[in-house]
């Protein structure tokens, strides 16, 4: 019913960070996050109409570098929260698993690039952006499936008015991923993700695209 979770990214900047003049630029963020399921349960209600919903918030601190002064100059902070409602629907039958959430945010790429933006009068406030995946089972450990999330663009104003045009826009962030689980503790996910365009100023407009591998033990 409860989840609990503590979360630490270290990304490295690699040739765009040497683009800015900040060789070796990594950002790093910590995230503490609680998550109560409220209503329903996605496998004793397979037969009916309700679905599991849980609501949650998020936690995210941005730690200190070499962009601490681009970010104030933006007028975007260091540290925000998030707070979410999520409904999940697992269609037994069919073996299909759908799951949408709505997010209330001022994190930009996630709170990477901190939270919010004030320079040139942009929006300050938190936006509702959209979640959704659906996974398909091919038996009881082995899912495919699509995700997508939408991502608020709140450093593009603050970027026009700094004369980068849309050289700060952000896209929406999707995937499609292959998971695994030999056990209920245990999972193995790959995936392919599309990010999109992120600070395409100094990417020339590249969409960002990769393969993510994940392992997760659950308590």
């Amino acid at each position: 019913r409860v989840e609990l979770s503590l979360g630490h990214q270290n990304f490295d900047t690699g040739v765009t960070g040497t683009a800015l003049m900040l060789p070796g630029l990594r950002l790093k963020q910590d995230i503490v996050g609680a998550k109560v399921r409220v209503a329903g349960d996605a496998v004793l209600d397979s037969d009916s109409l309700m679905p599991q919903i849980a609501v949650g918030v998020q936690f995210k601190r941005l730690q200190s570098s070499g962009l601490d002064s681009t970010l104030n100059a933006l007028g975007a902070q260091r540290s925000g929260a998030d707070v979410y409602v999520s409904a999940t629907k697992l269609f037994l039958a069919q073996g299909i698993l759908v799951n949408g959430t709505l997010r209330a945010t001022k994190a930009n790429q996630g709170g990477l690039l901190g939270f919010g933006a004030t320079l040139g009068g942009a929006d300050n406030g938190y936006e509702l952006q959209p979640e959704f995946s659906v996974a398909y089972l091919i038996n009881s450990k082995l899912a495919v499936g699509f995700e997508y999330r939408g991502m608020p663009n709140k450093l593009q104003r603050a970027g026009q008015a700094a004369g980068l045009s849309d050289g700060l826009r952000a896209d929406d962030w999707k995937d499609i991923f292959i998971a695994y689980a030999p056990s209920k503790n245990v999972s193995l996910t790959a995936a392919y993700v599309d990010l999109g365009r992120i600070v395409p100023a100094t990417t020339g407009g590249r969409k960002q695209t990769g393969v993510y591998l994940s392992a997760q033990i659950a308590f």
